[in-house]
């Protein structure tokens, strides 16, 4: 069984976005993966975009902390851009091995580049909640410094 790390679903003007991440070995079998997501998961069979996606698989060189990639692909699933973007997301934050979807329940209104950011904010979430991505710790420390210094 595939442990798949939720984001929250993310709202806009009835339109709901949703990510998830988990680990994948070389060779494995996405399609397989993504079949067994959505017919497991009877609230993505009724999405609009099921499983727009980005995988990549390779290794990793510890001494030279380098990141060799073997293999990727991606989806866009209907939603044009979608795939591409989240692969962006993987290759920038030197991810392998590791498998991003992306669910979108169309909810009547266009949301533009907006549906992009949105796309682009659950995957990372996602990619947190697994520990894919580190959550920054400092930014809250930052922010509240800010906000202090303009009080004075």
């Amino acid at each position: 069984m595939i442990n798949w790390n939720e984001s929250e679903v993310l709202i806009d003007r009835k339109s709901k976005f949703q990510g998830r991440a988990t680990i994948i070995k070389p060779g494995q079998d996405i399609n397989k993966l993504l079949e067994d997501l959505v017919a497991n998961d009877k609230s993505l069979q009724k999405a609009s975009h099921k499983t727009m996606h980005a995988w990549r698989t390779g290794t990793e060189d510890v001494k030279l902390g380098k990141i060799n990639p073997t293999n990727q692909g991606m989806s866009d699933c209907g939603e044009s851009g979608a795939g591409v973007r989240i692969m962006t997301l993987l290759e920038r934050s030197h991810l392998i091995n590791v498998l991003v979807v992306v669910t979108r329940w169309y909810g009547g209104t266009a949301l533009g580049p907006a549906r992009f950011r949105h796309i682009t904010t659950v995957a990372v979430e996602s990619l947190r909640n697994g520990g894919f991505l580190k959550v920054e710790g400092d930014d809250h420390e930052k922010t509240t410094k800010k906000k202090s210094k303009k009080k004075k």
